[in-house]
């Protein structure tokens, strides 16, 4: 049983490592607008570095709701966020700058909190649940989950801009 059970986790490691996906965004003086990083619903990212010389902005709209950081003073290095997302490097026309972004498929990462920052619209809060942590289906918040075949696996996920009931 251990054997099988280290066989499993190992497989689940793998996958996990094969499908991570480093993204650099790059600009500079003649080229101001880098590349864009798309984060998914069904993944998180993570800001894992920021060089930005003289300045610039990264520009991150999450979950519909647009963030603009002034580089390199207000560099959100270390940001962790699931998705929805889209992360954009602008440059300042006069230097380059780089940002490099790992984006992982699968839930929130444990330990982490999602925060619904005050006046922020109408946003939905949902329990979502998956066997295969691709597919997610609506959870019940509070039911008893018996025994299964499959494992089960759970995040919350946010809908900003909702309509109300």
């Amino acid at each position: 049983m251990k054997i099988m059970l280290t066989i499993g986790l190992a497989l689940v490691f793998a996958f996990y490592a094969a499908c991570a996906q480093i993204q650099t965004l790059v600009v500079s003086p003649a080229n101001t607008n880098g590349a864009v990083a798309t984060v998914s619903s069904n993944s998180f990212a993570t800001i894992k570095s920021i060089n930005a010389n003289a300045g610039g902005y990264l520009l991150l709209n999450l979950q519909g709701v647009n963030f603009t950081f002034h580089l390199p003073e207000g560099a959100p290095n270390g940001l962790t966020f699931s998705g929805p997302a889209t992360i954009q490097l602008q440059g300042d026309g006069y230097s380059s700058s780089l940002v490099t972004v790992d984006v992982e498929p699968g839930p929130f990462p444990p330990g982490k909190a999602l925060t619904v920052g005050a006046y922020s619209g109408n946003v939905q809060v949902t329990l979502q649940m998956s066997t295969d942590l691709v597919n997610w289906t609506t959870a019940v918040n509070g039911m008893v989950y018996t025994n299964s075949p499959d494992a089960r696996f759970f995040r919350i996920q946010l809908v900003t801009n909702a309509q109300a009931p």
